[in-house]
Formats: C-alpha cells, sequence, structure tokens
C-alpha cells in the first residue's frame, strides 16, 4: 500500500499549523508540526543562554529529545512546554534559532526519521508537514506539494485577532511590522530560504476560509489518496 507524503509550505500567518493539522485529521494522515519543534529548540537555547557556536548547536540539535504528542501536547527532554512556546517572544525565538545551519540540520534528520517511523508503523495513510522549507529541503520528493500564501497585511489582519483575544492593548501596526519582518528574514536567509517549490500547487487564501482552503487541499490530494487505496 502506498504511502502519502504532503508537504505544505508558506509564509508567517498564513495558517499552515490549522490547515496541515485539519487536513491530517480528515484524511488519516499523521501531522508533524515542525513548527514547534523549532520552539522547543528555541526554548531550550533560551535556557542555555542563547549559544551561537557550531559545536553547541550542533549538541542542542542532536541531543534534544523533542516528542510531539497525538493530542498536540510537545514534550522537550521529557518536560511539558506546549503553552510556554506558544507565546510571541518565543514566535521571535523560534526565528532567530531557525537561521542557524547545525540547527536546520538537526531538525531536518529528525523529520524525516519522523516519516519513515510513520511508514513503517502503518497506521496511517500519510503524512502531512508543514514550514517553510519542507517541500524545497526536508522533503524535495513528497508525492503532493502546497505552497499557502496571502497578503502580508491579510495574515497581519489574522494573527492580530488571535493576540487581541490575550492582550487587548496589542497594535494591528506593530503585528503587521513584525509579521513583515520575519518573512524578510525567512526569504532571505542563506540556509533553506522561504520559496515555493517548482512543483508546488499554489494556493492564495487571502479571500478564502478555512473550510474552503481545505477543500482546495484535498481536491488536489484525493488522487493521491486514490491512488494509494486502488
Amino acid at each position: 500500500m502506498a504511502f502519502v507524503i504532503v508537504a505544505l509550505d508558506g509564509p508567517t500567518g498564513v495558517g499552515k499549523s490549522t490547515l496541515a493539522c485539519q487536513l491530517a485529521e480528515r484524511n488519516q494522515l499523521l501531522y508533524i508540526n515542525t513548527g514547534s519543534m523549532f520552539r522547543c529548540l528555541a526554548w531550550k537555547w533560551n535556557r542555555l543562554d542563547k549559544p551561537e557556536n557550531d559545536e553547541a548547536l550542533q549538541k542542542l540539535g542532536e541531543q534534544t529529545q523533542i516528542v510531539l504528542e497525538a493530542d498536540g501536547r510537545v514534550l522537550c527532554d521529557g518536560e511539558e512546554i506546549s503553552s510556554v512556546i506558544r507565546t510571541e517572544e518565543l514566535s521571535a525565538l523560534a526565528s532567530r534559532v531557525s537561521r542557524f545551519v547545525p540547527i536546520r540540520h538537526a531538525l531536518k534528520f529528525q523529520q524525516r526519521q519522523l516519516v519513515e517511523q510513520a511508514k513503517i508503523g502503518g497506521a496511517y495513510r500519510g503524512v502531512v508537514l508543514e514550514g517553510r522549507d519542507i517541500g524545497t529541503v526536508v522533503l524535495p520528493k513528497a508525492d503532493c506539494k502546497f505552497f499557502v500564501e496571502a497578503s502580508p497585511e491579510t495574515r497581519a489582519r489574522r494573527r492580530f485577532t488571535e493576540l487581541q483575544a490575550k492582550d487587548p492593548g496589542v497594535r494591528f501596526e506593530d503585528v503587521l511590522e513584525a509579521l513583515k519582518q520575519r518573512d524578510e528574514q525567512d526569504r532571505n536567509r542563506s540556509e533553506a530560504p522561504l520559496h515555493k517549490a517548482a512543483n508546488a500547487i499554489l494556493v492564495d487564501t487571502s479571500n478564502l476560509n478555512v473550510e474552503q482552503v481545505l477543500s482546495v487541499l484535498e481536491q488536489h490530494l484525493r488522487p493521491f489518496l486514490l491512488t494509494e487505496s486502488s
């Protein structure tokens, strides 16, 4: 029986995690949250006083035990840190950590291992990974690749709505500026910059709700699942 590998890439704030999670649930796929993996290392990196030499970064990436539970919980070296890594501070730290080559190499290896483990396990029809370089670097031979995008203003508005529920004092202008800075960093970093894979399907979510986007994704994914079940 075939095993379907789905790569879902896109810029910050476009809703990749929500889409990947629901796409996985609706199609018996395993969702591997690569963003949580970077946030996990960022959390530990911060506790280690932010080392930047290659040896320390390689050790951090290779020796940190990251567990992504099916219920969404994230464990780092046995410590449950799910809520801690969802803060804006950790998001900014994850952006910094993601620029380090030893970290990206270590997580690329771990992410590929998770895919192989899921394939051997046989409990899922495939996997879906979301990120910024899944279809270009981590899994360049993925069966089905998507690149989701939306205008910076649209993404900032969505993010602003989320943050305002937690902090009424947050300003839209600040959210938009932070998002634009993250876009600049992601697209211009030397290691695995954000860009659409040549064979990825482009999906603009600016004027679509989550259900509409999922419908588009599943329309393209369906042939792979039908092939898998035939």
